[in-house]
């Protein structure tokens, strides 16, 4: 009994926190960036379902068909990149369902960079999840050539820039 009530008053002060992590890899040998994001399924869907989509079961046999246009659209509105301060479109490429059955992998790609000058720096806007989860932290990683860039995103911080050093 007194186990069950210390779990309980436990419970309710432990903080429910809600992670991202994205990697951007710079292949320098195809000129593009390959972005991975790593999301939880519950997290995702939470975002996407509303009245007129709600039953989605992305990662299940019964996924909805229009799952994959839904978090294309998402990330489209709600991750954006700017390569030498220039908004920069980036391609769906598709997605993978963790063996835990919690997480996804969502794969996007900018291919074939075509610029007037070296990728001096690069900004990103994430605000993914922001909108439901009060303690989002979404963490990215640029690999760049030989240098690792870390950024912590929060609702407070929703936007940085990376300078790349050559």
């Amino acid at each position: 009994m007194v186990k069950t009530f210390i779990l309980f008053i436990f419970s309710f002060l432990i903080h429910d926190y809600h992670i991202t992590h994205t990697t951007i890899y710079y292949n320098k040998k195809s000129n593009s960036f390959e972005i991975t994001v790593k999301v939880s399924v519950e997290d995702l869907e939470r975002s996407l379902e509303t009245e007129e989509f709600k039953k989605l079961r992305i990662g299940s046999q019964r996924e909805s068909k229009i799952a994959d246009k839904l978090i294309e659209n998402y990330f489209n509105k709600n991750f954006l990149l700017f390569i030498n301060n220039n908004q920069t479109d980036y391609e769906w490429v598709g997605k993978e369902i963790d063996d835990n059955l919690h997480d996804l992998y969502l794969y996007f790609e900018i291919e074939n960079l075509t610029l007037d000058s070296d990728i001096e720096s690069l900004i990103i806007e994430n605000n993914v999840f922001l909108e439901n989860q009060e303690n989002q932290i979404n963490l990215a990683r640029i690999e760049f050539e030989k240098n690792d860039y870390n950024i912590t995103f929060t609702k407070d911080l929703r936007k940085k820039e990376v300078i790349f050093n050559k």
